[in-house]
């Protein structure tokens, strides 16, 4: 039994080590083309556990979208993770919803394979949601700052209900 569970061990090591994550990032990268989603980056890193992204990026429909300092993912096939550090709004969108976020931080387990959840914390104050993966229905939950919350992007988007602010939509 400790053979075969050093064995089951090393082949996963193995996969996660060896994993070629350059090419899954491209591959999410046409995947996100057909969306109308581009990503541009200064910098990538294969650094064997994870791949450290620089200098991201993120056009929709041609607009510069928001911008991201580094961006670090962990495939790690059982449970996933993505985190962006420095996210600011793009040069297109600042002047109508002016956003810097510390940290993004999504996250996919093999435990709830249907759900990823989502955490942000910055300007805007502390984010916490989900987004169901079969549906595309998403989920939000915000703790604003007094100041975001006069703004006038998050009277548009946000309602408030018994859990506090609320955003849901749909994706797809």
């Amino acid at each position: 039994m400790k053979k075969f569970l050093l064995l089951l061990t090393s082949i996963y090591l193995a996969l996660v080590l060896l994993m070629p994550k350059v090419e899954l990032y491209y591959t999410l990268k046409k995947i996100l083309e057909r969306e109308r989603i581009v990503l541009a980056q200064s910098d990538l890193k294969d650094r064997w556990f994870d791949l450290k992204i620089e200098g991201v990026k993120l056009y929709y429909d041609g607009i510069e979208s928001a911008r991201a300092e580094a961006v670090d993912l962990w495939p790690w096939l059982f449970y996933n993770q993505l985190r962006a550090t420095g996210v600011r709004a793009g040069k297109d969108v600042r002047k109508m919803f002016d956003f810097n976020a510390d940290r993004i931080t999504v996250r996919h387990s093999v435990l709830h394979p249907m759900a990823a959840t989502i955490d942000a914390s910055g300007n805007f104050g502390k984010i916490s949601g989900s987004v169901d993966v079969k549906s595309g229905k998403v989920k939000l939950r915000c703790e604003p700052t007094k100041r975001f919350r006069q703004s006038q992007a998050f009277r548009e988007f946000f309602r408030k209900t018994g859990e506090g602010y609320i955003y849901e939509s749909t994706i797809r």
